[in-house]
This record gives C-alpha cells, sequence and structure tokens, in this order.
C-alpha cells in the first residue's frame, strides 16, 4: 500500500470583505487569502487551512467578531447542512444582496439595471418540492441534504423553508428508512406538496422490487402519515405503494397530473407571482391572437396564455408534452416535442406569432434566443433562475431591436444563491 502523506492542519484568523455570487465571502488573513461560507463582510472570522501535498483547503470554524448585519439562523443545521447559505443575513442587507446578483449580471453585459423592479421575497416555509439523500451507517440513518462542497449527508430533522406538511412528512420518512435499509445502503427520496396533497417517492440502491413484506410496511407508513401517494421506482419502473387521491395541479385552464419527480415552480407562491406577471403584461397591451410557449414542461405559463388565444408549446420531454397533450384535448392548444438547444424554432417559424413565453432551464437558450432577436415577435416574456444567462440572452435580444422595458427579480429559494427573473422584451 502506498503511504499517504498526512495533512497540514492550521488554525488562522481573517477579515472578510464581500460576498461573491456564490455567497462565500472574500476573506484576508496574514498567510494568504481564501473565500469562506457563512461570513458577512467586515466580519473578523476564524477558519481552519488544511494543505495536501497538491492543495489546501480551507473550512469556516466560527464568527469573532461579527457584523451588526448578522442575525441568528432559523435552523439548528445551518452551517452543517449545505441547502442555505444566507440564514445569518438580516432582511435589507439579504435583499441588498440578492438585487446585486441580478444588477451585477446586467453591468457585466451592458444593460440597465435602473429597470429592475423591487424583490420579492418567498416567505419560510413555502418550498413544496425536495430531494433527500438517505444512508445507514450501522444502525443509524442519516438522512438529509449534502454538506456543502461534499457529499456527506447532514442526519436533518428540521427544515423551515420546507412546507408544514412536508416538515411533518420528515419523521415517518426517517422511520420507515431506519427499518427498510440494510448497513450501507443508499436512498434517494422525493416528496412534494400539491394542493394540502403529499406525494412521496422513494429509489433504493440496489433494490429493483420491493418484498411484500417491504411494500406492507410501506404502505403502513403512507397511511398513519396521511400521504396522498407514496411510490418506488427502479430506472423506469414505477410501484405505487398507496394513493387516495390523483395528484394534479391547475395552471390556468390546464389540469395536469404531477408527481414527485416532475419540474415545478419550487414554490406555489412565487409560480402564481410569475404568472401573475405574464396575465398583467397581456392585459396591458394591445390584443393578441397567435401565442407561443417554449419550455413548456408541463404547462405552467401554457395554461394562462390559453385565455388569450391560440397557444404553440414546445419541450423537449416527451413525457410532459404527452401529458399537456392530453390534459388540452379540448382546448385550442397544440404541443410539440422538440430539443430547442439542438434545434430551435427558425425566424420564419416565429414570425407567425403575437407573443412568446420563454422559460428555459439555467443554461439559458442563446441559440434560440439569437432566432428570436431576428424575429418581429412583438411581445417577449423571458422568464429565468439563472441572472447571468438571463443577462446573456437579454443583451442578444436588445442587439436585436428589441426594447428591455422591466426586469421582476422573484426569490423563490430562500437562503440560497439562486434567484428568478422575469423579464419584458417589445419591438416595434
Amino acid at each position: 500500500m502506498r503511504n499517504q502523506t498526512p495533512p497540514i492542519i492550521t488554525q488562522a484568523t481573517g477579515k472578510a470583505l464581500q460576498l461573491k455570487k456564490n455567497c462565500f465571502a472574500e476573506v484576508i488573513s496574514a498567510e494568504s487569502d481564501t473565500e469562506l461560507p457563512f461570513c458577512l463582510p467586515g466580519e473578523e472570522v476564524a477558519f481552519e487551512r488544511v494543505q495536501y501535498p497538491k492543495r489546501t483547503n480551507t473550512y469556516f470554524k466560527q464568527v469573532i467578531k461579527p457584523s451588526e448585519e448578522r442575525q441568528l439562523a432559523a435552523c439548528k443545521h445551518f452551517t452543517a447542512c449545505g441547502g442555505c447559505m444566507l440564514q445569518h443575513v438580516r432582511e435589507g442587507f439579504y435583499k441588498e444582496f440578492k438585487i446585486s446578483l441580478l444588477s451585477s449580471a446586467f453591468l457585466e453585459h451592458g444593460l440597465n439595471p435602473y429597470i429592475i423592479q423591487p424583490i420579492k421575497v418567498v416567505p419560510v416555509a413555502q418550498r413544496r418540492r425536495a430531494n433527500l439523500e438517505a444512508v445507514k451507517k450501522g444502525d443509524k440513518l442519516f438522512m438529509g441534504f449534502h454538506r456543502l462542497q461534499s457529499h456527506q449527508i447532514i442526519d436533518m430533522y428540521e427544515c423551515p423553508v420546507l412546507t408544514p406538511l412536508l416538515q411533518n412528512a420528515l419523521p415517518h420518512l426517517r422511520t420507515s428508512l431506519e427499518e427498510l435499509l440494510e448497513p450501507f445502503q443508499k436512498a434517494k427520496i422525493f416528496i412534494l406538496e400539491v394542493d394540502g396533497l403529499v406525494d412521496v417517492a422513494i429509489e433504493i440502491q440496489g433494490i429493483s422490487e420491493l418484498t411484500e413484506n417491504q411494500r406492507s410496511k410501506l404502505k403502513a407508513t403512507a397511511e398513519q402519515a396521511q400521504w396522498s401517494r407514496l411510490q418506488f421506482r427502479h430506472r423506469k419502473i414505477y410501484d405505487v405503494l398507496w394513493q387516495t387521491a390523483p395528484i394534479t395541479t391547475r395552471f390556468g385552464q390546464l389540469t395536469v397530473p404531477v408527481d414527485p419527480w416532475t419540474f415545478l415552480q419550487a414554490s406555489s407562491l412565487a409560480q402564481g407571482w410569475m404568472q401573475d406577471i405574464v396575465i398583467n403584461t397581456l392585459e396591458t397591451s394591445k390584443p393578441y391572437t397567435r401565442l407561443l410557449d417554449l419550455f413548456c414542461g408541463r404547462g405552467t405559463f401554457t395554461g394562462v396564455l390559453l385565455n388569450y388565444g391560440t397557444v404553440d408549446a414546445f419541450e423537449g420531454d416527451k413525457k410532459a408534452i404527452q401529458v399537456l397533450s392530453e390534459a388540452s384535448a379540448e382546448l385550442p392548444l397544440s404541443a410539440f416535442t422538440q430539443d430547442l438547444f439542438e434545434n430551435p424554432l427558425p425566424t420564419k417559424d416565429l414570425n407567425t406569432y403575437d407573443v412568446v413565453v420563454i422559460d428555459p432551464p439555467r443554461a439559458g437558450a442563446k441559440a434560440q434566443t439569437e432566432q428570436l432577436a431576428l424575429s418581429s415577435i412583438p411581445l417577449i416574456i423571458y422568464i429565468s433562475c439563472n441572472p447571468e444567462t438571463f443577462a446573456r440572452d437579454a443583451k442578444i435580444l436588445e442587439n436585436g431591436g428589441y426594447k428591455f422595458e422591466t426586469a421582476y427579480p422573484i426569490d423563490q429559494f430562500l437562503w440560497a444563491a439562486h434567484l428568478e427573473v422575469v423579464g419584458i422584451f417589445k419591438k416595434g
């Protein structure tokens, strides 16, 4: 066996400067500068430096001299769990930092930051979906999110960002998995709440099929916890163990089935805010009758657009389009499966529409935006969960002759480094 040189561990102190986009602070110290989480500008902090032969890692330990902007964290797992980065920040500073994520991206791409509207922040206990992991170590179960920048699972007993019904599901999941998992076996848990109905799904490492005894015990857990559905999944096989009601959600004129693997906005409150922006923009614009929804998913905005005319919807996920088509059989909607990254709609097709709503993943939609910029579509509503790629694509639209009228920041990922934005673009 090759001998490994043990790391050199030293203790250090430093002063935190500005927060970066990833919520880490620049920290200057006597020996060398670094970046640390859970710090605020102006604070004196202690940290640990772990020096390996080819790299050096630093780890936040404690605050020596706190900032006036610091507050007590809402969760006892803060700094251990990597799910939240900013629980220690007072509201005013927090909002300023979140806005800066958008304004700095605007300035970097030559956009006007003064069109950014006041931020709307989703309060605690509003997140309606989450993906957890679990592992059995000896007789003890560890269930929760990962430690920051680590694969280690932090054993989580509370999570203030989750809805109360999802928080109440945690102890039931823990009890069930403690009995179900073998030592060193892992599981993935997907939880969702829709309109007061709790939907739970589980995947277990190395298990393709549950025994009757396992099924019986899981059913008993679901019944006791008053969940509406419990599923076990192995690859493409879905085993519904317990169900008391259909799990559906309504988007405007559409009612579609959903499950814990379905993409939904993380908060129903934030979803409503975004839909209201779309509605208010259309209500205050001239009448439009041909509408297009790009990266439509299962119809978050498609159902709203149906109130204003005929809608075409495009999405790369075949299952989403199948569900959308079945839900809209009696409505003026045509849904198409198309990879808009590899095969964006061309300008000649785009020019047949009056309004486009586009809601791409975090990577943005550069190729599709380049086609949109060349089009004559009067109104584009761009929804994004990434200020950087949003600003990049917004500049492409501006260079194509679109007037960037307004940007609405929405913070639905409380205490995290993410930010939602809705932008309104008009031509002619």
